[in-house]
C-alpha cells in the first residue's frame, strides 16, 4: 500500500514537471502557436518589467504598422541560432504591413541573433541597420541588463523606421533630410575662391619677399660644413598582417535563408 502511495506521488511530480516545461518552451518552427512580444523563459525579466516591454512594443508597432517580437531562452536545442530567429519571426512576428523584426537570445550559447522579413529588410537594411542595432543594445546585454537591452533594441527599431518614413530610405542608404548636395557642391566651390583670393593677397602685400631667377639663388655658399660621415643602422620593425577572407554575412556571422535578413553576435 506504501508503495502504491508513493508510486502515485511519483506521477504526479512528474506530470507536474513535463507540463511546466511544456509551458516553458517556445515551439520554433512554423505552424506554432502565437505568443506575446516578450517572451521570457529563462526567467531574466520581472512580470512587471515584460508588461512594459509589451506596452512599449505595442506602440511602437502601431505607429510603423510592423512587428516586434523578443524572446529570452535557456537553450535552442540542436537547431541553430539563425533558423530559430527565422522561424519565430515567420510564425508570429511575420503579419506586419510594413514587415517583422524579432531578437532571439540563447542563454546558454551567450548569443543573439536578430531576423527581419524582406519587407523590413528594405526599412533595416543587413550593412547599416542591423550593425545600428547591436550598437544601441549589446552592451545592456553583456552587462546582464536584460531589460535596458530590450529597451534599447526597441528604441533603435523605431529610431530606424522614424528616418525610414522621414527620410524616404533606410538608414545608411540616403542622405538626412535638408542635406542639399548641390548646395554643398556650391559652398565648396565659394570657399576654394575665397581661399585662392586671399591668399594671393596676402603675398602681394609683402613687400620685403620676391621670388628669386633660379633655383641655385635660393644657395648660400660655404654654409655647410661636414666634419665626419657615418651610417649607423639602428633596428628594423617588421609586422605582418593575416588577409581577411572577406566572408561574413549580412550584419555579420552566416547567413539567413531566402526571404530573411538579419544579423546576430554574442555576449
Amino acid at each position: 500500500m506504501l508503495k502504491k502511495f508513493f508510486g502515485l506521488v511519483a506521477l504526479i511530480i512528474a506530470l507536474n514537471f513535463s507540463v511546466t516545461s511544456a509551458a516553458q518552451k517556445i515551439d520554433f518552427s512554423v505552424g506554432a502557436s502565437s505568443i506575446q512580444s516578450v517572451t521570457d523563459n529563462a526567467g531574466l525579466l520581472s512580470a512587471q518589467e515584460i508588461d512594459s516591454l509589451n506596452q512599449k512594443i505595442q506602440r511602437v508597432e502601431q505607429a510603423h504598422k510592423i512587428k516586434i517580437g523578443v524572446a529570452f531562452v535557456k537553450s535552442i536545442g540542436k537547431s541553430d541560432m539563425i533558423t530559430a530567429s527565422d522561424n519565430l519571426l515567420d510564425k508570429n512576428f511575420a503579419n506586419g504591413i510594413n514587415g517583422g523584426i524579432v531578437l532571439l537570445v540563447a542563454m546558454d550559447k551567450r548569443k543573439y541573433e536578430m531576423s527581419t522579413d524582406l519587407r523590413m529588410l528594405e526599412r533595416i537594411t543587413d550593412e547599416r541597420g542591423i550593425p545600428y542595432l547591436k550598437d544601441k543594445f549589446q552592451s545592456s546585454l553583456s552587462a546582464g541588463d536584460y531589460y535596458g537591452a530590450v529597451n534599447e533594441f526597441v528604441d533603435g527599431v523605431d529610431d530606424l523606421m522614424t528616418f525610414y518614413e522621414t527620410n524616404g530610405g533606410a538608414y545608411g542608404n540616403v542622405a538626412p533630410q535638408g542635406f542639399d548636395p548641390v548646395a554643398a557642391g556650391g559652398a565648396v566651390v565659394i570657399a576654394v575662391i575665397l581661399g585662392v583670393l586671399i591668399r594671393s593677397s596676402l603675398i602681394g602685400s609683402m613687400s620685403n619677399i620676391r621670388h628669386a631667377m633660379e633655383a641655385i639663388d635660393y644657395l648660400k655658399k660655404n654654409t655647410v660644413k661636414l666634419t665626419e660621415k657615418r651610417d649607423t643602422f639602428l633596428f628594423m620593425n617588421v609586422q605582418r598582417r593575416a588577409k581577411s577572407s572577406g566572408g561574413g554575412r549580412r550584419g555579420g556571422g552566416g547567413s539567413h535563408g531566402s526571404g530573411h535578413g538579419g544579423g546576430g553576435g554574442s555576449f
